[in-house]
């Protein structure tokens, strides 16, 4: 079979919607580096450039500027990225799409050209209605120095190739908060901001080299996976391989990466892999 080409997946952010650490809780502060986790964000990067974001939360300029944390702050951040060819919006919450209008630096950046949303239609016209002013469209959008941004609905279990990468989205519950939605991309998975997957998403889970999976804290939470749900959840898709991101300001590095089983990696801002599309 002809080898499918690869795709960068990096985590830019994997903290909540508080990131970590909260200002004014020092009883939560860590001098470990690692449990500095900016708010939920991630990326695909394709084999000719392209870049597909996973939602455009508050800290999108940060995470765009220095994707890898890699950046000394002092020299220009080389390792910056400068275009987007699609968003992939998980949900209408505020971690996960204020930072929408930074987006129109990446609209100067590809000289104006306008940028797709892609999700679930009510989530969709939820952020319209926060933002109107993203998506006026046109060159005097643009020269205004404003989003130039389009939406585009999707439908569950349907597969939509983005700037080359087959997408299929799928429902997920976020509890009592409602809807979210998960995207296999390829042969990877991404589902943040999960409380429980419905079984009619397993069939298009099969498979899946990589799955990027939410897991809060040890203790259950009403909207969010705790590490016994996310663990229950690994074993029912068998995934060859997860990366556990979202966690709160409570989980310690440290303390968590000596219980992983092998086959699951714990998320740090700039993590990065490989996958296949």
């Amino acid at each position: 079979m002809p080898r499918m080409p690869s795709w960068e997946f990096t985590i830019t952010g994997c903290g909540t919607s508080h990131g970590n650490p909260m200002w004014g809780v020092p009883d939560w502060w860590s001098e470990d580096p690692r449990d500095r986790r900016r708010r939920s964000g991630a990326f695909l990067r394709g084999p000719a450039g392209q870049v597909i974001l996973f939602d455009c939360g508050p800290d999108l300029a940060h995470q765009m500027t220095d994707p890898y944390r890699s950046w000394d702050g002092i020299r220009y951040p080389e390792r910056c990225l400068v275009r987007c060819d699609g968003v992939l919006l998980t949900h209408d919450h505020a971690d996960h799409c204020h930072g929408i209008n930074d987006l129109r630096h990446l609209n100067r950046l590809m000289r104006g050209d306008g940028i797709n949303l892609y999700g679930d239609e009510e989530h969709l016209a939820e952020v319209q209605s926060m933002f109107p002013y993203c998506f006026g469209g046109g060159v005097d959008t643009y020269n205004m120095s404003k989003p130039a941004l389009r939406t585009v609905a999707l439908t569950d279990h349907s597969e939509t190739v983005i700037a080359g990468l087959p997408v299929t989205p799928f429902a997920m519950s976020h509890g009592p908060a409602g809807r979210t939605t998960g995207f296999r991309c390829g042969d990877m998975a991404y589902c943040t901001d999960i409380k429980d997957l419905p079984v009619a998403a397993d069939a298009g889970l099969c498979d899946l080299d990589l799955l990027a999976v939410g897991v809060l804290r040890d203790e259950l939470h009403p909207t969010h996976q705790n590490w016994d749900e996310a663990f229950a959840l690994i074993s029912r898709l068998r995934p060859r391989r997860t990366v556990l991101m979202h966690m709160g300001p409570e989980v310690r590095y440290a303390d968590w990466e000596r219980r992983l089983p092998d086959g699951v990696a714990l998320a740090v801002d700039g993590w990065t892999t490989m996958v296949s599309a």
